[in-house]
């Protein structure tokens, strides 16, 4: 980091919860922070980074704060294989243009979030750390709670019959799903869990964002983020029929969630403190965690927040049910 940008210490859990409780917009934690940061996993064309620092800069600059913004993306530069989700130069270009003492900016590519490591550069802690439509089947369906061979039947019942496969000497994964063939990078169907998703989250930020998260990752977070082991049932696939018999009242109640309405989980159900370690990343696999406060909106787009590219595409997903959005601050 240039040492224009001071890293300061993490926001108390209690004051950051008393912020989202008073607030429409959690990314206005930026304007609150000593030191604002924001990490976006899975940060695709940068659409989103871009317009974050596009709101946020001339606010902290105004404060005289230097705003760092760090990003990284699975996905490796000028691959044949997912190229709508690559960042264009010129998009990278303005993103580098600040000067270093008003933005901070790193993007990583080929870059996989569950092994981040010492990666050069990535901060202690994040003030924010954000993930628009985490990726399905990587945290769609939990390891621990599924056997992976009903985890891979269930795929190729829904998504295809899948294989390697090669594109001009690249490393691909090849699913046939009815009469198409569909490429994709190889590490597509590799499945983490959202044990992985919610443990990198909770080590690394004083507030995690979850945006454009689909129905199928939605219930198997939401199943890891409460207190009963009722609702993390062995071996069950989450079917619609499946998920009211399991979530029952839980169920009917975010459902009946608006779109552009806000609950906070702690209203429903008892929020779980004993969520189990996977990654083992630091020795402490065998200390549980939890999350203070966890909030749930409905929509893919709200007023004032900035948007990655595929949330705005959700309007025309007309297959798809109405996206949510989870606002996560873990326990001190």
């Amino acid at each position: 980091m240039s040492p224009d940008f001071q890293f300061a210490p993490s926001l108390p859990p209690a004051w950051v919860e008393g912020f989202l409780r008073g607030t429409s917009n959690p990314y206005d934690l930026l304007l609150e922070s000593e030191s604002p940061s924001l990490l976006d996993l899975g940060a695709g064309d940068l659409s989103f980074a871009e317009e974050l620092v596009e709101r946020y800069l001339p606010g902290l600059a105004e404060r005289r704060k230097s705003l760092a913004v760090h990003a990284i993306d699975r996905i490796r530069t000028g691959s044949r294989l997912g190229a709508a989700y690559q960042p264009d130069k010129g998009r990278l270009e303005r993103l580098g243009r600040h000067p270093p003492s008003d933005l901070q900016f790193r993007y990583w590519d080929n870059q996989d979030m569950f092994a981040l490591g010492a990666l050069p550069g990535l901060l202690p802690r994040y003030t924010i750390m954000s993930c628009h439509a985490p990726p399905t089947p990587t945290v769609a369906y939990e390891p621990t709670r599924v056997s992976r061979p009903l985890i891979d039947l269930h795929l190729q019942k829904t998504k295809g019959v899948f294989r390697k496969a090669s594109v001009e000497g690249e490393d691909a994964l090849e699913v046939l799903h009815g009469d198409r063939a569909l490429l994709f990078p190889p590490w597509k169907f590799e499945i983490r869990g959202p044990l992985a998703l919610l443990e990198l989250l909770s080590a690394g930020a004083d507030l995690a964002i979850l945006a454009a998260v689909d129905n199928e990752v939605f219930w198997e977070l939401l199943a890891q983020l409460v207190a009963e082991d009722r609702f993390r049932p062995r071996n069950v696939m989450f079917s619609p029929p499946v998920l009211r018999e399991v979530f029952g009242e839980l169920h009917r109640a975010l459902m009946a969630l608006p779109i552009g309405g806000a609950i906070a989980l702690r209203d429903l159900a008892e929020l779980r403190q004993d969520i189990p370690r996977v990654l083992e990343q630091d020795g402490s696999a065998h200390h549980a965690y939890g999350f203070r406060y966890v909030e749930i909106r409905r929509g893919a787009l709200f007023d004032g927040l900035p948007a990655s590219r595929t949330a705005r595409l959700f309007k025309d997903m007309k297959e798809e049910q109405p996206p949510w959005m989870l606002l996560l601050v873990p326990d001190a």
